[in-house]
């Protein structure tokens, strides 16, 4: 494979065409169209381009399978060229599609063969295994000498000699830095204005000629030429142009033959679109400049009458193929004309006319399609598979499952009129057969809102049988949700109940815990939700399964934040009985003692057995320490208590960090930890509120994730001035509803820095400092709101953000390792090694989820995940980091579920999740 990558219009395309032209032996150019293209549907073009020289090793197969027929005509002597590339290109990644790598690699493991792939892009590929057998060759501008040929040539052929002195020709190359293509675009506005007023256009670049110009540099003045050149054609070239804008990918005489009935003389408007370099020729085929393409495609865009009018007469034009009913021509004879007719049909709005041309087509499309399974990140992409799958599936309700499950999620995602029924339809035949897991919770969730409670518990039985057991525990915690918030509370316990008889012991019964916590602090059994987490941190630790501490830390939570005196003296019971770690305890000690207002005890508690530990600080205690140290007026001693340490990432912890930085007089760190914890930016109004740290401690979410108030549920009067504590409870109303909230302000000791640039206002004194002992509570109850929140499988201890730490959670040890820091987009983590072993251990938990699914995506998945834990183990940053941001997001749900939080941080990045 050759890569020919270059600045766009240094001549590329002429190149590749070059090569093609001289060939003895079988050679096409295909050119990548934007606008919704995936990599299946450029497999198609790729078939009609060797029809029409004669080449049938693709169209001729009987299994349908494109990739493998390009893979069989490349073992033979030939020239694929696929040029415009960067059009396939992820966003994220800069890749290309995963097909098209595996078929390079392919086809630099053969033995024999022949045949080579050109890739020609304006934009870098990333460097990667996949191109490790590649050639790259770079085409640079041409050198001054060269473009001073270029350029004489092209005076010549326009009779414009006169216009540029000598002596100017060199500066005019260089002002244009040698790009061909803007020179040719140069040309043509001479011959309608003077060189001066030409240099005007671009004066700041023609200032700093003989420097070296930025390709973005020559780009806008390429552009500002072309819009001038464009003021001077006549309304029937100006309309011919913006007519044939619309077209992806060149065309054949035909397409601008058949305008005769709507433009005055298109023939004449085509010959001077050539004269002024617009319109250029390449053997049959015709394009437009890109650059000038754009500029008229936007201008008809201003005319939704002539845009729509344009894409109506192309899609026409696409589509006389399939009108014909004598034709007998296969499929792919036609292939290219049924993708463009798509995209123009759909632009009109005019989908069931693509969908009847398409069902004639089914078997090869749900061939040629049969292995997509992302979803598109384009819209118009989306728009285009669900037409395509629409149609393929029509008339069907058996067979290619992953497809209907594809099809469903895209439905979901465009989200308008009956995409919901639509999707559920699909989603339950694809469950007919042998389905992934995905496909059977997507079914629950519809069968929910479509079909009621007792449909749903149908749904889910039928999924845990069909599916491996492995899968079960989803299905119950699922439907547990679905009952409890379908106001059927006993079911819900009951469905738990069966799940923790029916669930193996493993870290997979820790999240059924946590929702039957849920259920009961929601029906105000508090106590009772206690115990259960209790059980289940018991049964946890005997059976030494993973992640038990999440259970611990909830049942602690949730007495200290009731004060329940006796449900405290259970945990730390069940902590005395079951782990050897002294740090439990102390949590344990130090949330009794800010339960009864004993802040600087507390705070001093948590210092001494963190200085003491041997192990890796424990960040729960870390996190209350410095609570506790802040709510006695001390900010720099509650930052002092989190320094090195590795606190997680959730709305808690984002908030105590805006806390400590509030109370600090760091305004503006204090805003943007804000933004962190409300996962969006303040307001304006927001940033200047000297109440809004309280309302977002007293904010309770609807959904199932953390909260400030659940770790830290009680603000000392020395913090908030008023004359008694504040409490906040989930299943309580909240107490600064009423007067109290107008007697808030700043919290105790945040003052200003006397920055312009900080917003808020600093008290004039310290309040008193905490008392020792509460003597006012506000408390208000009612049980109609939650008290518990988990999300999935997170807790306060999910997602880890390390500071230079050798090791991360609960028992860690770090001896004789190095750490190597890294960036991660905007999150940066440390200890590669650590992320190393997250990793493998990822890789078995999602290689034990997908045991029994033949699901493409998932093999996919496991496979990076794989690449980056090896590449992590070997100490290559770029490389792991590379791997995982093609893992996708269920690798990321498997990361959080199974507590391996340096994972999911960095896939969390990596994903742009």
């Amino acid at each position: 494979m050759c890569i020919l990558e270059g600045f766009g219009g240094v001549g590329k395309s002429r190149i590749a065409n070059e090569v093609i032209r001289r060939a003895d032996f079988p050679a096409i150019r295909v050119v990548t169209p934007e606008g919704g293209l995936g990599w299946e549907d450029l497999l198609i073009l790729i078939a009609t381009e060797l029809d029409e020289i004669g080449e049938r090793e693709i169209s001729d197969r009987s299994d349908g399978d494109l990739q493998a027929g390009l893979l069989a005509f490349l073992r033979k002597k030939c020239l694929v060229v696929l040029d415009n590339i960067e059009s396939l290109l992820d966003q994220e990644t800069g890749l290309p599609p995963t097909p098209l790598r595996e078929l390079v690699s392919q086809i630099s493991q053969r033995t024999p063969g022949d045949g080579r792939l050109l890739l020609v892009t304006s934009q870098s590929l990333p460097s990667g295994r996949w191109m490790d057998d590649s050639v790259i060759h770079t085409v640079y501008p041409p050198t001054e000498s060269q473009g001073s040929d270029i350029l004489d040539n092209l005076l010549s052929m326009r009779g414009l000699q006169e216009e540029i002195p000598p002596e100017k020709r060199t500066d005019v190359i260089r002002w244009l830095g040698g790009n061909p293509r803007a020179l040719e675009i140069f040309v043509t506005c001479l011959a309608d204005d003077p060189l001066e007023d030409l240099i005007q256009l671009g004066s700041e670049a023609w200032e700093v000629r003989d420097q070296i110009v930025a390709p973005t540099l020559v780009r806008q003045l390429e552009e500002r030429l072309a819009r001038r050149s464009l003021e001077h054609l006549e309304v029937s070239t100006k309309v011919l142009l913006q007519m044939l804008s619309v077209y992806r990918t060149p065309f054949r005489q035909d397409a601008i033959g058949r305008l005769s009935r709507i433009i005055e003389d298109p023939h004449t408007a085509q010959q001077l679109l050539s004269k002024r370099f617009f319109l250029s020729r390449s053997a049959r085929w015709f394009s437009l400049n890109p650059i000038v393409r754009e500029i008229a495609r936007s201008q008809a865009a201003k005319e939704p009458r002539r845009l729509r009018m344009a894409h109506t007469q192309a899609a026409e034009h696409f589509m006389r193929h399939f009108r014909d009913q004598k034709s007998t021509a296969p499929f792919l004879s036609n292939g290219a004309s049924f993708v463009e007719a798509r995209y123009h049909l759909l632009k009109i709005e005019k989908g069931e006319e693509f969908e009847a041309i398409a069902a004639n087509y089914r078997s090869q499309l749900l061939e040629n399609y049969k292995n997509i399974t992302r979803i598109p990140e384009e819209s118009e992409a989306a728009q285009q598979l669900i037409s395509v799958l629409m149609a393929a599936l029509a008339g069907s309700d058996r067979g290619y499952s992953n497809l209907r499950y594809l099809l469903a999620r895209l439905l979901m995602k465009r989200n308008r009129g009956d995409d919901g029924l639509l999707a559920f339809r699909q989603v339950t035949y694809a469950t007919r057969s042998p389905s992934q897991s995905g496909a059977w919770l997507l079914r629950l969730d519809l069968s929910a809102r479509f079909e009621g409670y007792s449909a749903a518990e149908s749904v889910a039985r039928q999924a845990i049988a069909a599916l491996h057991q492995s899968h079960s525990w989803i299905f119950y915690r699922k439907l547990a949700l679905l009952a409890f918030n379908s106001g059927k509370v006993r079911d819900s316990l009951r469905i738990l109940d069966e799940a923790l008889q029916e669930v193996p012991p493993s870290s997979q019964r820790i999240p059924i815990y946590s929702l039957g916590a849920y259920v009961l602090t929601r029906e105000n059994r508090g106590s009772e939700a206690v115990d259960l987490l209790l059980k289940g941190y018991q049964s946890a630790t005997k059976g030494a399964l993973p992640y038990s501490w999440r259970l611990f830390e909830q049942a602690l939570f949730l007495a200290g934040g009731r004060n329940d005196s006796i449900a405290l003296t259970n945990v730390k019971k069940a902590v005395k009985q079951n782990s050897a770690n002294q740090e439990y305890l102390t949590l344990c000690e130090v949330v009794e003692m800010q339960s009864s207002g004993q802040w600087e005890e507390a705070a001093k508690a948590a210092d001494a057995s963190l200085a003491s530990s041997q192990d890796e600080k424990y960040p729960t205690l870390a996190a209350q320490g410095a609570f506790s140290w802040m709510c006695c007026g001390e900010p720099r001693r509650a930052s002092a208590a989190l320094a090195g340490i590795a606190l997680p990432h959730n709305s808690a912890t984002w908030w105590l960090r805006a806390m400590l930085a509030l109370c600090s007089g760091a305004n503006e760190s204090y805003v943007e930890y804000m933004h962190h914890c409300l996962g969006r930016p303040l307001t304006e109004s927001e940033a200047d509120d000297k109440k809004f740290w309280i309302k977002c401690w007293d904010e309770i979410p609807d959904g199932l994730e953390p909260y400030p108030a659940f770790y830290f549920p009680r603000l000392p009067s020395g913090l908030t001035g008023l004359s008694g504590d504040v409490v906040r409870l989930a299943e309580k109303p909240s107490p600064l509803e009423f007067e109290l909230m107008s007697q808030v302000g700043l919290p105790r000791g945040a003052e200003v820095a006397g920055q312009d640039e900080l917003r808020l206002d600093a008290p004039s004194i310290f309040r008193e400092p905490a008392r020792q002992g509460v003597t006012n509570t506000f408390i208000f109850r009612d049980a109609s709101v939650p008290s518990i929140t988990v999300k999935g499988e997170e807790n306060m201890r999910d997602k880890y953000e390390v500071e230079q730490a050798a090791a991360v959670g609960p028992n860690s040890k770090a001896k004789d390792v190095t750490i190597q820091k890294f960036q991660g987009g905007s999150s940066e983590v440390a200890d590669l090694q650590r992320l190393a072993g997250e990793l493998a251990d990822l890789r078995r938990a999602m290689r034990a989820a997908s045991a029994d699914d033949d699901d493409p995506e998932r093999d996919i998945a496991v496979a990076a995940v794989s690449q980056a834990a090896t590449a992590a183990g070997q100490g290559d940053e770029g490389k792991a980091l590379q791997h995982l941001a093609s893992a996708g997001r269920w690798a990321w749900d498997m990361a959080n579920s199974i507590g391996a939080s340096l994972a999911a941080a960095v896939l969390k990045t990596q994903l742009g999740l």
